[in-house]
């Protein structure tokens, strides 16, 4: 009997010292986008820093893909608050990489996202059309080989773009409340393609 009074004894106390203790504080758990990108390197927010595909090669191409950035209402609609905070955020990653071409599809949202990176870099926004994209893709092949170039499109082409360029994508539309994606299509001079499916900026998390 004593034995038992002595256990149960133990259990209270240990159940009380628990009962006093706090469970560590959890913090704000950000999602990894990216932070910057150099020549052959891109940098995370986390601090992590990764080498792109076939770096350090000659001719190698890359060409880099984001939807347009958070946009307002109507037909063609310009960016919000939030949408041109993104745009300035793209320019500030591409600060350290040359670019050769920045290119956006013929309205407001994409042209107002590109325009920061094209301004930066002392370049016109060039327009391609959302309707040609095999067009498209084989003349960023072939024009730009050996460059580096942004483009940036909606939720349905960009994703589109990047399974044209590479001939074999299986990328599907972006959900219509993220803008946060940001591709890096690589393409050496051998013919070799990687693809590098990346975020940006405040990520959307369902």
């Amino acid at each position: 009997m004593p034995k038992v009074l002595r256990a149960d004894a133990f259990l209270l106390l240990l159940l009380l010292a628990l009962a006093g203790c706090k469970p560590p504080r959890m913090g704000h758990i950000r999602p990894v986008s990216v932070e910057s990108i150099a020549p052959g390197y891109i940098t995370f927010n986390n601090g992590e820093t990764v080498r792109m595909p076939f770096a350090g090669r000659q001719n190698t191409t890359f060409i880099f893909l984001v939807r347009h950035a958070e946009k307002g209402f109507g037909a063609d609609p310009s960016l919000t608050f939030q949408g041109v905070k993104r745009a300035k955020l793209l320019a500030k990653i591409f600060y350290g990489l040359p670019l050769d071409a920045v290119f956006a599809t013929d309205y407001k949202r994409t042209r107002e996202t590109a325009q920061p990176v094209a301004s930066e870099k002392g370049l016109e926004v060039d327009q391609y059309a959302p309707d040609r994209l095999t067009t498209f893709s084989i003349r960023l092949r072939r024009k730009y080989e050996g460059k580096n170039v942004l483009v940036v499109g909606h939720s349905d082409t960009t994703p589109e773009l990047v399974n044209r360029l590479v001939t074999n994508g299986v990328l599907g539309r972006i959900d219509e409340r993220d803008y946060s994606n940001f591709y890096v299509v690589a393409i050496s001079e051998e013919g070799e393609k990687e693809v590098m499916q990346l975020k940006y900026g405040e990520v959307w998390v369902e």
